[in-house]
């Protein structure tokens, strides 16, 4: 009977310490969700906010122009991603695609198959297997967690300098309104 009352113990200790460690990685599954979506939206708010005749401007000579951040920034995204799976993508290749991209109207469809396409990837990887070591193009050796985050990181960075671009044309950010 002892014996038995000390499995019994055991089993419902085990029970215990199985069900909190669930919750919190559900939590962070919808964390890592919840920051790509927040990331991406912003990002395509800023590129939907500017006026396509506006796609062109540059502050100075020495940036790229809203346009070609909008394009970089998912030249980004697809690579950031598909190293975070493991998968290594040719930037030549991708870049030339990218470039044949003229209109706000094909530069924001490309934005959203990536920004789609980010989401599915957070999802397969957030939570799973995201302490795996990966090659990252950019990175070299690292996790696939540190993708993802360089993937919400760089559309933050580029949320933010699209944000001045915008202010500097009288527009506001959708943030901000």
């Amino acid at each position: 009977m002892k014996r038995e009352m000390i499995l019994l113990g055991a089993l419902l200790l085990a029970c215990t310490i199985v069900v909190p460690a669930q919750t919190p990685m559900k939590t962070a599954v919808k964390d890592w969700a919840e920051q790509w979506k927040m990331a991406a939206d912003q990002l395509l708010g800023v590129a939907e906010t500017m006026p396509a005749d506006k796609y062109e401007y540059q502050p100075v000579k020495e940036v790229g122009a809203f346009g070609e951040q909008i394009k970089h920034a998912t030249l980004a995204m697809k690579v950031l991603l598909a190293n975070a799976e493991g998968k290594t993508l040719n930037t030549t290749e991708l870049f030339a695609a990218l470039e044949k991209l003229k209109t706000k109207e094909e530069i924001i469809a490309e934005l959203r198959k990536t920004v789609e396409a980010g989401a599915a990837v957070v999802a397969r990887v957030a939570g799973k297997n995201d302490g795996a070591a990966v090659e990252s193009q950019f990175f070299g050796k690292t996790t696939r967690r540190f993708l993802l985050m360089q993937a919400i990181a760089h559309n933050n960075n580029h949320y933010g300098q699209l944000v001045f671009y915008l202010r500097l044309n009288g527009l506001t950010p959708p943030g901000s309104r």
